[in-house]
Formats: structure tokens, C-alpha cells, sequence
């Protein structure tokens, strides 16, 4: 039932897609049916190079999206553990809800137009503050009686942070980092379009301004696909930290 409700939208959505190009509502240049967007894979000069940049623009976002994650979280469990978590939220809270896009011009004068620095740059700073913010928030709403259950169980405090504070707090900021994943994602690209001459940001940009619009769909469509595999990804993993600290905690 579930691969059935995702299967017949899209095929909904396909269906109205073929036939809005085909009636000819628009010339086909400007809204091009979805068998010859799909076609577009076919060439092999088009297929080489959206692999390219989007091997370009993986690396970019990624990369800096696990540096940003893996220093929010350390970072936030060191406040925590200091007991400084209620100082630096108020300014967590403001790097939180700034816009990434606006750090694009300050980072260009700061770092350059350094194809990996500043893709880098502004990954990080569109998953650092929010991945932070989300540890410091969640850390204040640990549920006590698991914490108390598990000290009244013998258990020492490093062994409840490690297997109640931390899974817990890690479970309720994946939301978070769902969102910022597909955030970083979308800075990225626009990074590209803006100063770069790489990655599918850039490939947009191009054939765009050529006003190739069977490649630009199509490499939406390649973009779309890996912002659905990231968002299924950190499905998986918070469904196994669900499962493996939070319904089965061992002491």
C-alpha cells in the first residue's frame, strides 16, 4: 500500500506532465513533454556531464554538511555538559534563523571564489547554527524519568548521557537535520549559479541562459532525486535509532 500511494502520484503527475507537452499548449522548446526530458539521458555528452558536476556538487554539499552536523552536535553536547546551553541559545537562536544565502556575498570577500572553500563555507554555515541550535533545545526536554530510572538502576552518568541524554537529543534534532540537509543543498546551488563555473548549479545557469529547457528539467529531475535519497537516508537512520537506543536501552 505504501509503494502504491508513492507510485500513483507520480504517475499522476508524469501522465499530466506528457500530455500538458504534447496538446502543445506551449512549443515544445519551452515546456517539453517528460519522454524527451527523459530522452535527454540518452545523449551521451549531456549524461557525462551531469554526472561530473553532480559528483561536484555531492562532494560540495556533503562534505560540508557533515563537517557543519558533526561540529554542531560535539559542540552543542560540550555546552550542554558545562552547563553554558542557556547562554549561547539566545545566540544560536540568531544564527539559526538567518537566511545562508545572505552570508554568499561576505563569504565571497572573505574567502574568494575558491571552488571548494566557498561551497564549503557556505555548507557549513547553513548546518552549523541549526544543527546546534537543535542539540542545546533538545537536551532541555530530555524526558527526566528515563534519566532518573536509569540512575536508579545503577547506571553512571556517562553511561546515561551516552545511552538515554544523547539518543534522545540526536532523535529529536534529525528533523532538524532533514531540513538543513536539503538546505545545504539548495545553498550550494546557488553558489554555483552565482560564482562558479562547476556543478548542477552552474549546468542550470547555462542552460538557462541558452534557454535549453529539456536539460534544465532534466537536471532538476537528477537534483530532485538525490534531495528524495538524502531525505530516505535520514529516514533510515532515525528509524534505527528509534529502535536500537531509544526502544531497547540496555544498562
Amino acid at each position: 500500500m505504501k509503494i502504491q500511494r508513492v507510485i500513483l502520484p507520480i504517475f499522476i503527475l508524469i501522465l499530466l506532465w506528457e500530455l500538458t507537452g504534447r496538446v502543445g499548449i506551449y512549443p515544445q522548446y519551452i515546456f517539453p513533454p517528460f519522454s524527451c526530458v527523459v530522452e535527454s539521458f540518452t545523449n551521451i555528452k549531456y549524461l557525462h556531464s551531469v554526472i561530473e558536476n553532480t559528483i561536484v556538487t555531492l562532494i560540495r554539499a556533503g562534505l560540508g554538511f557533515v563537517i557543519g552536523t558533526i561540529v554542531g552536535i560535539a559542540l552543542g553536547f560540550v555546552l550542554v555538559g558545562l552547563r553554558l546551553a542557556e547562554y549561547v541559545q539566545p545566540i544560536a537562536t540568531i544564527f539559526f534563523v538567518i537566511p545562508s544565502v545572505v552570508w554568499i556575498p561576505l563569504l565571497i570577500l572573505w574567502i574568494g571564489l575558491d571552488p571548494l572553500k566557498l561551497p564549503l563555507a557556505a555548507a557549513f554555515i547553513c548546518s552549523f547554527p541549526p544543527i546546534l541550535y537543535g542539540i542545546l533545545n533538545s537536551s532541555r526536554t530530555v524526558d527526566l524519568d528515563q534519566v532518573e530510572v536509569a540512575l536508579t538502576l545503577g547506571a553512571d552518568p556517562w553511561t546515561v548521557l551516552r545511552k538515554v541524554i544523547i539518543p534522545l537529543a540526536v532523535l529529536k534534532t534529525l528533523p532538524i537535520m532533514k531540513t538543513e540537509a536539503i538546505m545545504v543543498f539548495k545553498t550550494i546551488i546557488v553558489v554555483e549559479m552565482v560564482t562558479l563555473s562547476s556543478g548542477l548549479g552552474y549546468l542550470l545557469l547555462t542552460y538557462s541562459l541558452t534557454i535549453d529547457v529539456q536539460h534544465v528539467l532534466a537536471t532538476i529531475m537528477v537534483l530532485s532525486l538525490i534531495m528524495v535519497g538524502i531525505i530516505e537516508l535520514i529516514d533510515v537512520l532515525e528509524k534505527k535509532i528509534a529502535s536500537k537506543w531509544i526502544g531497547e536501552v540496555y544498562w
